[in-house]
């Protein structure tokens, strides 16, 4: 009697985990990133930090090629 119910549950089990995998490959279409998930906002505004300080060392590289010429 108790394998009368296993089908279903392996079945309901199953969709949860297609339905997680169609929504994390959703975002990583969307968005080139996985979702962040339990990040603050000191994570988010040194993501921005670390974002301004490469552009501003690619200037620096682009400006001292620019020199050497």
């Amino acid at each position: 009697m108790p394998w009368q119910t296993a089908p279903s549950l392996i079945i309901i089990g199953g969709a949860f985990n297609v339905g997680a995998g169609l929504m994390w490959g959703a975002q990583r279409l969307g968005f080139g990133e996985d979702k962040a998930i339990c990040q603050d906002e000191w994570i988010f505004a040194m993501n921005g930090r670390d974002k301004n300080v490469n552009e501003y060392k690619n200037l620096m590289r682009q400006a001292a090629a620019q020199a050497e010429k």
